[in-house]
């Protein structure tokens, strides 16, 4: 068996010599077969082991004998012992989550964070055939693409699954070949959850169809894993083609539209071409969908995106699970719930030596009083910077959002123009508007970041003014 897992780890370069790899160790059969097998194998390659157990206090004496049970494993073969917690039942209820996915969650941020903090290179997990199997046909029952169907993968980021190719039958008789005792937990005997049915009632059926029903399984999942990697690939391909793909929450990118270059991370806040999404395969354009939005997505909500695309009205939006999905004219643009939607901000009144942040904007402002002069002649026309005479100004000069009904006469144009109608041909999206900073004085609209000054308070050479700065964070 050990020989079989060393195979199956250097195909996928899981075990480099000296590393040091946390191995995640509830005390159940396949963890503690796992942490054996890499106890031996740590001679030959010079391993450095530190386990990880996480107690989701669901089973309570239970819980905590198992917890017990590894610690004095640990202490009696003088390996390093990490234990984490949580609440894992109002995890689930606060996150709308399902018990078994609030337990996973929390896990993993357990080990992930141990990780950091004893700079490991992996985190080892016990999953094998036996639980490929099981997730593959759950998803499977759910509906999946070829994502889901390509099983757990060996190994994705610092986690590794070195017993992957194993049966649970090959780890009982490991274990007992080893002595080596494991705790059982209870909840694995009952059909209460999905996967305990899937493995009592739907696989043993399977087998009698097939006896080598898991290694078909396991050449079905490398075989989706490799039509899945390419087809990611060419979505990729296509976010990186998008010289205009960028993120969304910088209003001042968004103003001038001319940030443009490779994408470096697919991911949220981040937006493609309508048209040339929809001109691409399904296969394609739906994996397209999944990266931007940055995880899993369900079949109705990447049809819904994809609808979104095909939309008349060029502000239209949706939402999904912590993202706001919305259309900015030609483009469709996948933003953090956290970032979209903005509601303005907090008005600012600006006055010499001032200096406040526009957190919303991601911007900084500042105020000085200045003397209008010839050097100064074109600061207004960065459209960052403003000069105002002083004289002009009707009481107190605010910068603030938008409002129903502000316009402007911008200088050098004919014809008042209200800020609603400048937007919509500067084709600024609508869900960015009310973050855009407005010059305003108590008679109206004096100046537009990014967009431009109007013609009133304008200084001549010599006139005392008020210099506004907008500084991008």
């Amino acid at each position: 068996m050990i020989e079989k897992i060393l195979k199956f780890a250097d195909e996928y370069e899981m075990l480099p010599a000296s590393a040091t790899i946390i191995v995640c160790v509830s005390g159940g059969a396949d963890s503690m077969c796992l942490l054996k097998a890499l106890m031996q194998i740590s001679d030959e390659r010079d391993l450095k082991l530190a386990v990880a157990h996480f107690n989701h206090n669901l089973r309570g004496a239970e819980s905590d004998a198992d917890e017990t049970f590894v610690r004095k494993f640990c202490l009696s073969n003088d390996i390093a012992y990490h234990c984490g917690a949580g609440d894992v039942r109002l995890y689930a209820k606060q996150n709308g989550l399902s018990i078994e996915v609030a337990a996973r969650d929390l896990r993993y941020a357990f080990f992930y964070e141990l990780a950091k903090t004893i700079d490991a290179e992996q985190i080892a997990t016990a999953h094998t055939a036996d639980d490929n199997a099981e997730t593959i046909i759950i998803n499977l029952t759910r509906g999946a693409g070829g994502s889901g169907l390509s099983g757990i993968p060996p190994v994705r980021g610092k986690v590794i699954r070195p017993m992957l190719k194993m049966t649970r039958d090959e780890v009982i008789q490991f274990l007992a070949e080893h002595a080596v005792a494991f705790v059982e937990d209870s909840t694995n005997l009952t059909d209460v959850y999905t996967r305990n049915k899937i493995r009592h009632l739907v696989i043993p059926i399977l087998r009698e169809i097939n006896p080598r029903f898991n290694e078909a399984l396991m050449t079905t999942a490398k075989l989706m894993r490799a039509d899945e990697e390419v087809l990611l690939q060419r979505a990729d391909e296509f976010i990186t083609k998008d010289k205009h793909a960028h993120k969304m929450c910088n209003i001042k990118s968004d103003i001038e539209d001319k940030q443009s270059g490779i994408l470096k991370n697919v991911g949220t806040g981040r937006s493609v071409n309508c048209a040339e999404l929809l001109k691409l395969p399904f296969a394609v354009s739906s994996r397209v969908i999944r990266r931007l939005y940055g995880g899993n997505l369900a079949f109705r909500h990447v049809q819904a995106c994809l609808a979104l695309c095909q939309n008349k009205n060029p502000s239209a939006k949706l939402s999904l699970k912590a993202m706001t999905v919305y259309r900015a004219y030609d483009r469709i643009v996948f933003e953090p719930a956290s970032c979209s939607g903005a509601q303005g901000f907090t008005p600012i009144f600006p006055t010499d030596g001032c200096s406040a942040l526009i957190s919303e904007a991601g911007l900084k402002i500042s105020g000085a009083t200045v003397t209008y002069n010839e050097e100064s002649a074109n600061i207004n026309k960065t459209f960052t910077s403003f000069l105002f005479k002083t004289i002009d100004i009707y009481g107190k000069i605010t910068v603030r959002p938008r409002r129903e009904g502000d316009k402007i006469r911008l200088t050098g144009q004919d014809g008042t123009k209200t800020l609603k109608k400048l937007f919509i041909e500067r084709r600024i999206p609508a869900g960015k508007r009310a973050s855009i900073p407005v010059i305003a004085d108590d008679k109206g609209v004096l100046a537009v970041y990014g967009l431009g000054m109007g013609d009133r308070a304008v200084p001549m050479s010599g006139d005392t003014a008020l210099q506004i700065d907008f500084e991008k964070l």
